[in-house]
């Protein structure tokens, strides 16, 4: 796969659009977190999806962004949000790109257009937390200037998942 563009979005893409890819996320995150030893509820991945599109205002402005990638036919091949934590901070969440587009520049890409937002919004600070399993974002949030935390930040994941809490490593980024 050759090509994407970066779009910023000031809507939220057509559920069925967008579903496809947090479909495919979650799955990913099911499988890294069942070879961790976690027994997941069948159900999960269509709870998470129910909580995103409840609280959707998180993910556009002036709360926060949805950021995409898009190949040549214009399908959505990578993810990311973005939503405020604190008057100064922004949380990064669900940054995912497609299997056939990993090795592209998306994932960097989605990354650098949500930190662009982030100052377009005045913050001051990135956060995020991926899990152990996760070696792709925990590679690369340090090549891109975050730096892993030895002690834990509460980001979403950190209050709302307990037990997830000792495989979580968190980054953050002074902007």
């Amino acid at each position: 796969m050759s090509g994407f563009v970066i779009e910023l979005c000031s809507t939220i893409p057509p559920k069925s659009e967008l579903n496809s890819i947090l479909k495919e996320y979650y799955a990913l995150i099911v499988v890294r977190m069942q070879a961790m030893g976690f027994e997941i509820d069948p159900a999960a991945p269509e709870s998470a999806l129910a909580e995103f599109w409840a609280n959707t205002d998180d993910y556009l402005p002036p709360n926060g962004c949805l950021v995409v990638a898009r190949n040549q036919t214009r399908d959505i091949i990578g993810c990311g949000m973005l939503k405020r934590f604190d008057s100064r901070t922004g949380e990064l969440k669900r940054v995912f790109v497609i299997e056939g587009a990993r090795g592209t520049g998306a994932g960097r890409a989605l990354i650098m257009a949500r930190e662009q937002a982030a100052r377009d919004m005045g913050l001051k600070r990135l956060i995020a937390d991926t899990l152990t399993p996760n070696v792709e974002m925990r590679s690369l949030y340090p090549k891109l200037g975050f730096v892993e935390l030895e002690e834990p930040i509460e980001t979403t994941t950190y209050l709302d998942q307990p037990m997830l809490r000792p495989h979580l490593h968190y980054f953050e980024k002074e902007l």
